[in-house]
């Protein structure tokens, strides 16, 4: 099975993962702000630094499906 992610999709996942971080952990209004203004002008669509994290992400989807999947060649506990 092979999961890719595009660069909207990541940046939807990013934006859910912030805007949970900014509403449920203790941080101040300023704190908040600062966060979204990250978001907001450091990982816009087209960025070095969203297409850097898409790739990381595809990357690390990969190679956690991969120790997944089962090797066609099994060690048995009786030998």
């Amino acid at each position: 099975m092979k999961i890719e992610l595009d660069v909207d999709e990541a940046r939807e996942l990013l934006w859910s993962v912030t805007q949970r971080l900014a509403r449920e952990a203790s941080l101040s209004d300023p704190d908040r702000a600062k966060i979204r203004r990250w978001f907001s002008e450091e990982m816009r669509l087209g960025s070095a630094a969203m297409a850097a994290l898409t790739d990381k992400l595809n990357a690390d989807l990969e190679r956690a499906l991969r120790a997944k999947e089962r090797s066609p060649l099994q060690k048995h506990d009786w030998i």
